[in-house]
């Protein structure tokens, strides 16, 4: 078949078949076909356009919920601050003014905080040289025999380490400037004695205190005074009271296993002089659980690096 016949062909077929009418059905159906199409593209750009949308909205959502979060998280940080100084507050007028702790304990929703008042708060200094004695000196404010005994134990022990105090510190300065120590540098030393206290527990019906005496030059002089006392039944509160009648045994069971289990090497051994066991003369006060906290003085059963090992004791 030559080209011509060919191209004869092509343009008799295609006129038969612009000859050829569509049916309408089929019309119909193409149409339907094409708007069906349309219709799933449409549905499927506007099923993107409202994923998008729940996208952003959840990430709008997020957002809003962090800012909310920190906002609370402040709001209660601010709210706990706020109540921290204001504890803090209270205390430093208890500590600070003693006539306003003698009316605060008078009030019966704070009273059984502040039995244990600041009696005496005073600094004064010895010389030119800056010297210094601070006191702040606590009292039980109970009618109770036993209240009443520590207060006058507590002034004697104040008034006798005060003036064991002067006479250190003068003789201190003695030897140093003897030595070849200036009146300037003994002043650059800022010599100071305090005595102080701080509550370890305290309840409506019993108080735990220890007061404190210390020279900030000589280590050897620092004394610790423990106060566990009873005020319903007026006596002092015991080990065995905490623990029962095996107290002793209990006490040195649980820090022979704390010293055992203490990785630092700096406790002694029986034999060089350490922790043997407890007696009724033992140092303790009592903690916020009721715990009896059992205290070793510095060097007692341990090297000087340990400061004065404590020992939780559980009944």
């Amino acid at each position: 078949m030559t080209e011509q016949n060919i191209t004869e062909k092509i343009k008799s077929s295609r006129a038969v078949y612009e000859q050829i009418e569509i049916p309408d059905a089929l019309a119909e159906r193409m149409a339907a076909v094409l708007a069906e199409e349309t219709t799933d593209e449409t549905e499927s750009r506007q099923a993107d356009r409202r994923e998008q949308t729940r996208r952003e909205q959840i990430r709008r959502e997020q957002k809003e919920g962090l800012h909310m979060k920190m906002k609370r998280k402040h709001f209660w940080r601010t709210c706990g601050i706020a109540a921290a100084c204001a504890v803090f507050c209270f205390t430093a007028g208890l500590n600070a003014s003693p006539a306003f702790a003698q009316e605060m304990s008078k009030l019966p929703l704070i009273g059984s905080i502040s039995k244990v008042l600041t009696f005496r708060v005073y600094d004064y200094t010895l010389s030119e040289d800056g010297e210094s004695i601070t006191v702040t000196m606590p009292q039980i404010d109970d009618t109770a025999e036993s209240a009443q005994t520590a207060n006058d134990a507590i002034q004697k022990i104040v008034a006798e380490y005060e003036a064991q105090a002067q006479e250190d510190i003068a003789a201190y300065k003695e030897a140093f400037l003897a030595t070849g120590g200036t009146e300037e540098e003994f002043a650059a030393k800022q010599i100071t004695a305090d005595i102080f206290y701080d509550i370890k527990s305290e309840t409506e019906d019993r108080v735990s205190f220890v007061l404190y005496a210390q020279q900030n030059w000589n280590s050897s002089t620092a004394q610790q005074y423990y106060y566990n006392i009873d005020l319903q039944q007026d006596r002092e509160i015991t080990l065995q009271d905490l623990l029962g009648e095996d107290y002793i045994a209990i006490a040195n069971e649980q820090i022979e296993a704390a010293i055992a289990a203490d990785s630092s090497g700096l406790f002694f051994s029986k034999e060089e002089g350490g922790f043997d066991t407890v007696t009724d003369e033992s140092h303790f006060y009592i903690n916020e659980a009721g715990n009896p906290v059992i205290v070793f003085d510095q060097y007692e059963i341990a090297a000087g690096a340990a400061g004065m090992p404590e020992f939780e004791i559980l009944p």
